[in-house]
């Protein structure tokens, strides 16, 4: 091998080496920009599975208090039909 042949193989090497630093360096770039994402995203997932929990209490609350709301307003509408009941049967 001469000299010059040498020399156009270093080249070759370092030009290749060089295209290699620089696609490792987009490559990390790429990861970083992807981890941040993947953060994003688990964060976005633990915060929607809170938000489902305290919905899920709070469709239970709304859950008892309407069946109690509906106890009473039976016990309500219970009341007036007794009451108008017994004033047309002339108990009043």
């Amino acid at each position: 091998m001469t000299n010059e042949e040498i020399q156009r193989t270093m080249e070759f090497l370092i030009q290749r080496q060089e295209e290699f630093a620089g696609n490792m360096e987009k490559a990390e770039a790429r990861m970083g920009r992807m981890e941040t994402a993947f953060i994003s995203l688990f964060n976005l997932v633990a915060e929607t599975a809170k938000a489902q929990k305290e919905l899920a209490v709070m469709v239970s609350e709304l859950v008892t208090a309407q069946a109690q709301t509906d106890e009473r307003l039976s016990a309500l509408i219970n009341t007036v039909e007794r009451y108008i009941s017994e004033g047309r049967n002339g108990k009043a």
